[in-house]
């Protein structure tokens, strides 16, 4: 599924707002990536730690649209939760059965995705070019917020065997 960013702005800045959402957040590195390349490129945007806890989950989530927001990534521990809460999600975002990645449209409509595991084997491909899927069986440590999304991406590449290590 693809989404087209639209021209929703903070009205007294102009600055595309977005953001990673989570609890707790205030540890999360992305607002300093982000921050980064939206100063590096030149682009007229914000990326900002949205702290949301459980109980009020929902309605905070919902909430972003009417605060500006043109998009969100979802961390620990409300992937399961914003795919139940987004309007539409993908096919991948679906079978995984959660969701990394909102995209916000103008009419304030929540669209889900989910890009951790194709972020995992796209490292894989670029960091250990020699290794291939068919080579053995492969260890996923952890069963945490990217672990199914992981898991997916390793069964649709092949992968005859996948071992899982957890606390």
């Amino acid at each position: 599924m693809r989404y087209l960013l639209h021209k929703n702005e903070d009205n007294r800045t102009g600055v595309r707002r977005a953001g990673v959402v989570g609890w707790p957040i205030a540890h999360s590195r992305s607002p300093l990536l982000h921050g980064y390349w939206l100063q590096k490129y030149h682009i007229a945007g914000s990326y900002e730690p949205i702290p949301i806890d459980i109980e009020n989950f929902n309605a905070e989530f919902r909430a972003l649209a009417d605060r500006g927001f043109v998009g969100c990534n979802v961390t620990v521990p409300h992937k399961e939760r914003a795919l139940a809460a987004c309007d539409a999600v993908d096919a991948n975002a679906r079978r995984i059965g959660a969701v990394n990645t909102v995209v916000i449209d103008a009419e304030g409509r929540f669209f889900g995705s989910n890009s951790d595991g194709f972020g995992f084997m796209e490292n894989l491909r670029l960091s250990a070019p020699d290794w291939r899927v068919e080579g053995g069986p492969a260890l996923l440590i952890g069963a945490g917020g990217a672990a199914r999304a992981i898991l997916t991406a390793l069964c649709d590449a092949g992968a005859p065997e996948i071992r899982i290590v957890n606390r």
